[in-house]
């Protein structure tokens, strides 16, 4: 009985996807011809909420979807490095619409890996370090979840210290 496909996703975001990119060619093994998924989803979250805050909804004014250009560009390079890193994977692109988390969510019904990059306060370790978006994603993923900090990790230093009145102290 041979091994089955080993199927990934990446979601691709500005910032992090090259260490994403590199952590999901760890993931697929040589000579498999696993299955890479690069998604990208634009978040126009920030635009929704400047539309309700000016008063434009409910004035048959439709939201405009993000234009897709960097999304092609970023798809595209990460395409081209998954490629030298990975060449014996089956790699396709995707570029979903919609809110961010429920799209990236829904994809992992089809994955056995999401790899995902940190995107908050990179500086320390901790919550804060993983956004929204990717904290609903996380919760909510039928897959396993591998998180990649887009550069190396803070050191341990920045881990606050257990309270005084902590026993285990």
């Amino acid at each position: 009985m041979g091994e089955s496909r080993r199927r990934v996703l990446v979601w691709v975001e500005p910032g992090t996807w090259e260490a994403c990119v590199h952590a999901a060619a760890d993931l697929v093994p040589a000579g498999v011809g696993a299955q890479v998924l690069l998604l990208y989803v634009p978040d126009d979250s920030d635009d929704l909420l400047s539309d309700a805050q000016a008063g434009l909804w409910g004035r048959r004014r439709r939201p405009q979807p993000v234009a897709s250009d960097a999304g092609a560009e970023l798809l595209a390079d990460a395409q081209a490095l998954l490629h030298d890193l990975a060449g014996d994977a089956v790699i396709s692109t995707q570029q979903g619409s919609g809110p961010v988390e429920r799209v990236v969510t829904a994809a992992t019904e089809n994955a056995d890996y999401l790899v995902l990059g940190r995107q908050g306060d990179l500086s320390r370790r901790g919550p804060s370090s993983i956004v929204r978006h990717t904290r609903f994603v996380v919760d909510h993923a039928r897959c396993r979840v591998v998180i990649v900090w887009p550069d190396a990790a803070p050191s341990a230093g920045t881990i606050p210290p257990l309270p005084k009145e902590d026993p285990r102290r």
